[in-house]
């Protein structure tokens, strides 16, 4: 073996030779960027990349709020005392009934129809339209499909009965579909099981008109109180089980009060305030 030369340079090959190759390694240089450099270029696209995805999650949550951002453009309170009943037509064509001692709040949105109904009981009779329809009542919300509903505001939720068509009964429990002629009562949150609904007995009060059928004299008391200014008052438990049944007229209450002794063996009493007292006799 022959011993190494210890003339070469580091790279082994002869100066002259190293020499004629730096050319070429300087030009390889040029074109192929150093390790550094591929690193930060690495890290500069990375830092695009990342802005490019904000930008678009930006662009896409500014796109959202333009979609779904519903504000109020027009608000109409609708209101009738104790004995009063009114119907209002709607900007859209839609009308509303209000029964006794009601009292709706009318939302006109930019992409919605919303009505609060605060007190009371209305009938919608909703004309289509691209925009929503609820009616927000008590802890529960309808929404309309195209239809008449009547919506009764209760002490503890509502009752939603359909005349024609149907709606979505909403609550922060669950939603239920209603159709046509079927009714529900709601407690809270609570949805109560869906019952057939007599349409000509709900509706009844546009009419001028109230409809018993064999109803407990405690509930026909309750009805009648919603048109009677002065409190009805059920002084004993055995009346109020006794039953009612018939047709009466909304504006005769104070007359059906007085003939009450004539239909069940109850005594009634007035007293100051128009005050009334049911007791058995």
């Amino acid at each position: 073996m022959k011993p190494l030369d210890k003339n070469l340079p580091a790279s082994g090959k002869p100066a002259g030779q190293q020499d004629a190759l730096s050319p070429y390694a300087e030009a390889l240089r040029a074109h192929f960027p150093s390790r550094e450099a591929l690193l930060q270029e690495a890290i500069q696209q990375t830092q695009r990349r990342r802005f490019k995805q904000a930008l678009a999650s930006s662009a896409c949550c500014l796109l959202a709020a333009v979609v779904w951002y519903d504000p109020v453009w027009s608000t109409q309170p609708m209101q009738t005392a104790i004995g009063q009943s009114a119907s209002f037509q709607l900007q859209d064509g839609s009308t509303v009934s209000l029964n006794t001692n009601t009292l709706l709040i009318a939302e006109q949105h930019l992409r919605s129809r919303q009505f609060r109904l605060v007190q009371g009981e209305a009938l919608f009779s909703v004309k289509h339209a691209w925009q929503p329809f609820t009616v927000a009542a008590n802890q529960v919300m309808v929404r309309d499909i195209g239809t008449v509903f009547n919506i009764r505001n209760t002490a503890q939720g509502a009752t939603v009965t359909v005349i024609e068509g149907s709606v979505d009964v909403i609550t922060a429990q669950e939603q239920r579909r209603l159709t046509q002629h079927l009714s529900v009562t709601t407690t809270g949150a609570a949805i109560a099981e869906t019952t057939t609904a007599n349409a000509e007995t709900v509706t009844a009060w546009q009419q001028g008109r109230l409809i018993f059928d064999g109803q407990p004299l405690s509930e026909v008391v309750a009805e009648l109180q919603r048109y009677h200014a002065g409190p009805i008052i059920i002084a004993d438990a055995r009346a109020a089980q006794y039953r009612l049944s018939g047709e009466y007229d909304i504006h005769g209450i104070d007359a059906l009060l007085a003939a009450l002794p004539e239909i069940l063996p109850v005594r009634v009493e007035k007293r100051a305030e128009a005050t009334i007292v049911i007791r058995q006799r």
